[in-house]
């Protein structure tokens, strides 16, 4: 396998851990966690890996908000 390859793997991975855990905070509190409030955690977390130089999972977590934002 590429290097390129294993570090998308790796990327996509951390942007998927990152979003699990905003869902399962989700579910935990659901009073407390609206649909804009995890559109703000996901761009939240896509700063900072971004910030980390982790550009793939930023971008894919870019991504995932604004298919949230465009939830009804």
């Amino acid at each position: 396998m590429s290097d390129d390859l294993l570090d998308e793997i790796e990327q996509r991975a951390m942007a998927e851990r990152i979003l699990l855990n905003i869902l399962r905070a989700t579910l935990a509190f659901p009073e407390a966690m609206d649909r804009s409030g995890v559109a703000t955690m996901i761009s939240a977390a896509a700063t900072e890996r971004q910030r980390h130089g982790d550009y793939g999972a930023a971008d894919l977590l870019r991504h995932w908000r604004v298919m949230v934002d465009g939830w009804d």
